[in-house]
């Protein structure tokens, strides 16, 4: 159970950073992304979907829309008791383990509750063998868990 009761002594460890990576799109990708949805509009208008077509413009829109700015940075502490992501607490009492992704672009830290929800963030400018070095006392390592398969999908196509 999240609480927000944070623990009264000051963090171990704190930064700011993404919650996910947020790619350069190069030409190509717009390209090949407007030709996507202009096959699939004209396929659409072509077999009178008119319903499919709808929808395709209406993704294209609020995908256009959503993805316009950065993702916010969000903050995470750690503290003996547990960590907290802006203003969740959870008690490490409540998680399974943790794992760290490193890309050549970034890092990741993921948290996974006992419930199976996963805590994601960047770990921004921090050494990842710090953050590491600060977790293994307090919580398992997951060491076999990887990054979920639609996570890959994004990251490849960056979406």
């Amino acid at each position: 159970m999240n609480t927000n009761i944070y623990p009264k002594e000051e963090p171990i460890l704190e930064w700011s950073a993404p919650q996910h990576a947020h790619p350069h799109r190069g030409k190509k990708w717009y390209i090949a992304a407007s030709t996507f949805v202009i096959f699939c509009v004209g396929y659409s208008i072509w077999t009178q979907a008119w319903t499919f077509t709808i929808l395709v413009v209406a993704l294209a829109y609020f995908y256009w829309k959503l993805h316009l700015n950065a993702p916010a940075d969000k903050t995470l502490r750690i503290w003996e008791q547990g960590f907290a992501i802006e203003d969740d607490f959870t008690q490490w009492g409540q998680c399974t383990g943790f794992w760290m992704l490193r890309n050549p672009e970034f890092s990741e830290l993921y948290i996974e509750h006992a419930s199976g929800k996963i805590s994601k963030i960047q770990t921004s400018t921090l050494d990842p063998y710090m953050i590491y070095g600060t977790l293994a006392p307090l919580v398992q390592e997951l060491p076999d868990r990887r990054e979920r398969p639609l996570d890959t999908i994004i990251r490849i196509c960056k979406l």
